[in-house]
């Protein structure tokens, strides 16, 4: 690992730099969203809050999702979603065939008054979302966030094999000397602070990558492969309709998912296509209460019923990954947590771009010396085919730059 060290502490560096742009909007966006499930009904009160109502009964959905088609005629059903807190509004997802915009209109359950709506990709969570996940870039930005996320999580493991063992056996290595002055406070600042956040940042890190375009569909691929995802998710089952068949009520297939389906948020999705199934699941971060049924509404029929007790370790551990990735998975606690990491992975930028405006000379990028390239040996190859695995887009990236740096080296060295 010593002859290692120089190339290491290099590569930290530069990517360090590049990617600290990207770290750091996704920081401050990630604290922010973590709050947004308690935070965005406060912010949105008149339309999500309802007046605490004793006695008051749900009408049925069918007669809230005519409430909002009603206010916006000429729109596609999308979804409905209802919360089993009493005091929040029922939500339906309408959409604008002809410009493709998706609208969220919230409806009193119980007096069918329609409360408000917006369009899903505007308001302040909504913004924030689409900082986080696109850099309000569209689908160019989804790969911008994927690479650079999967930069990041290689560059605190590299991060790690620096602090280890030789930061360890240092002075400085465990606890920061906060009286010292200059590179040496923003260096200890920097290491000890990435130690402790280490394992808490590389959870969120990676589990943020499920929801990327590339590794995504990788993991799902992958265990798909190794037979973790049921077929239903997968390839969810067809309808076939009778000529002189008639859709049910939505109301009698809510009714069927309610008999027997856990006190939680649960959420309806249309069909779109001929043979699409009506879905009805509960929408709720904690895994553990998934249900997903998919129904035939000629017939009523569950054409297939996925519980969490029922699925592979593989899809358990997937399903693990939106809850891990917010803080969500233990409810408030878990969420003060990951927004002290992501303030802290920021905290992690801000010093590591003071240790570098630190050691620049005027005019120089200061950039740590590599005298000779290290022989890299099975480890190297083999971290790298794990990472081709778990990041594809690392992988190609980190081949591109390897092949750029080949290619500059052979044009030098010609001239």
């Amino acid at each position: 690992m010593e002859r290692l060290y120089p190339l290491l502490w290099r590569w930290h560096f530069v990517v360090g730099l590049l990617c600290a742009p990207f770290l750091l909007t996704l920081s401050i966006t990630g604290a922010l969203y973590a709050f947004q499930s308690q935070l965005e009904p406060v912010l949105e009160a008149e339309w999500q809050r309802l007046a605490p109502c004793a006695d008051c009964q749900a009408s049925a959905v069918s007669a809230q999702i005519a409430a909002a088609q009603a206010q916006y005629p000429g729109l596609e059903l999308e979804h409905y979603g209802r919360y089993r807190d009493p005091s929040r509004s029922a939500v339906v997802f309408l959409k604008d065939a002809a410009s493709d915009e998706h609208r969220m209109v919230w409806v009193n359950p119980y007096t069918l008054e329609v409360l408000g709506s917006r369009l899903e990709t505007s308001g302040f969570f909504a913004t924030v979302f689409h900082l986080h996940t696109r850099l309000l870039a569209g689908e160019p930005g989804r790969w911008l966030i994927e690479l650079a996320t999967s930069w990041v999580f290689v560059t605190l493991l590299m991060g790690l094999l620096l602090w280890w063992p030789r930061r360890a056996k240092k002075a400085g290595g465990w606890v920061p000397r906060v009286r010292s002055q200059g590179r040496r406070f923003w260096r200890d600042l920097h290491a000890v602070g990435g130690f402790y956040l280490l394992p808490v940042a590389l959870v969120i890190v990676y589990t943020g990558l499920l929801f990327s375009p590339v590794a995504g569909k990788a993991l799902l691929a992958e265990m798909a492969l190794a037979g973790q995802i049921p077929d239903a998710f997968m390839s969810p089952p067809k309808v076939e309709a009778q000529p002189d068949q008639t859709p049910l009520g939505i109301d009698d297939l809510t009714t069927d998912f309610l008999e027997d389906a856990p006190a939680a948020d649960w959420f309806i999705s249309f069909p779109h296509e001929p043979g699409d199934p009506t879905v009805i699941s509960v929408r709720e971060a904690l895994p553990w209460n998934t249900r997903i049924v998919y129904y035939n509404h000629y017939s009523g029929e569950r054409l297939a019923e996925l519980k969490w007790d029922g699925l592979a370790p593989g899809a358990k551990a997937l399903l693990l990954f939106f809850p891990l990735h917010t803080g969500l998975i233990l409810g408030w606690p878990t969420q003060v947590l990951a927004m002290l990491v992501a303030l802290g992975l920021a905290g992690l930028v801000g010093s590591g771009i003071g240790m570098w405006w630190l050691r620049r000379r005027p005019g120089e990028l200061g950039l740590p010396r590599l005298r000779e390239v290290p022989r890299l040996g099975w480890f190297f190859y083999a971290s790298l085919l794990l990472l081709a695995v778990a990041m594809p887009l690392f992988c190609i990236s980190f081949l591109a730059v390897a092949l750029g740096v080949w290619l500059a080296r052979r044009f030098r060295s010609s001239t």
